[in-house]
């Protein structure tokens, strides 16, 4: 704790993050223990707590878990928000993009890294270095995330037209997995300026469904909605995974 505070006060709002976070776990700690109550009452006592953060070998949205000695478990995904809103539901990866939509992208990233070369005549500089020398001067960075944004619009596209293709069992099983449904042991809990919310994914289970439907965000061309019976219910953003067009890409679901 001490090594990760020391790198968060070196950068300009580093005191302001941690009295955030400080403030934010302060506010969720009643919460989170009448949860443990229950759970404890249902399945034993707690005997170790797993921090599974941003392991992504673990196909899981959970960030901490308590194990009970039944070997039974109780999952936290925990999003600590600075102002209000609820956070990003799930953050969708290349490998999920083609699992659940069939949309491969690989080729048109190679694509773009290989114009990046072409125009900064460096052919054969491993990529992680000639992403860090990008980073490190304006002029290259703004060529690559211009150029990187060309790619950007065309995946929303691709996902867009894929996803209203797919059948309608298709597109709950989606929604359902974005929600972390299927997870009876997961609690969401969202902590902001105004309040703590705190739900169980497993309950909001799509079952009968009409229609979903995507529909194009006319503010945005890297983004869009997505409708179920009629009612704007996620919104979807395709973009960076850091922000920076040479990075690779994703998609982020947010509620509305």
């Amino acid at each position: 704790m001490a090594k990760l505070s020391n790198k968060i006060l070196v950068l300009p709002d580093g005191k302001e993050r941690l009295k955030l976070q400080n403030d934010n776990f302060i506010k969720i700690q009643p919460k989170i223990k009448e949860i443990l109550d229950y759970e404890i009452g249902q399945k034993g006592k707690v005997i170790r707590v797993i921090w599974v953060g941003r392991n992504l070998l673990i196909e899981t949205t959970s960030d901490v878990d308590a194990e009970h000695i039944n070997k039974q478990k109780t999952r936290f995904s925990i999003k600590s928000i600075a102002n209000t809103g609820t956070g990003t539901l799930k953050n969708l990866g290349a490998r999920q993009i083609l699992k659940f939509l069939g949309v491969d992208f690989s080729q048109q990233y190679k694509e773009m890294w290989q114009k990046l070369r072409v125009h900064l005549h460096e052919r054969k500089i491993p990529q992680e270095k000639l992403k860090k020398k990008v980073r490190r001067n304006q002029k290259p960075l703004k060529w690559a995330t211009e150029n990187g944004r060309k790619y950007q619009i065309e995946l929303n596209e691709l996902c867009f037209n894929a996803f209203n293709a797919l059948s309608l069992k298709k597109k709950i099983d989606f929604l359902n997995f974005i929600t972390d449904c299927n997870d009876n042991d997961l609690y969401v809990i969202i902590v902001n300026s105004v309040d703590v919310i705190i739900y169980k994914p497993v309950e909001k289970k799509l079952k009968i469904i009409k229609s979903i439907e995507a529909k194009k965000d006319k503010l945005t061309d890297v983004g869009y909605a997505i409708y179920v019976d009629g009612k704007p219910t996620y919104r979807v953003q395709t973009n960076n995974t850091n922000g920076i067009g040479i990075s690779a890409y994703c998609q982020r679901i947010f509620w509305i």
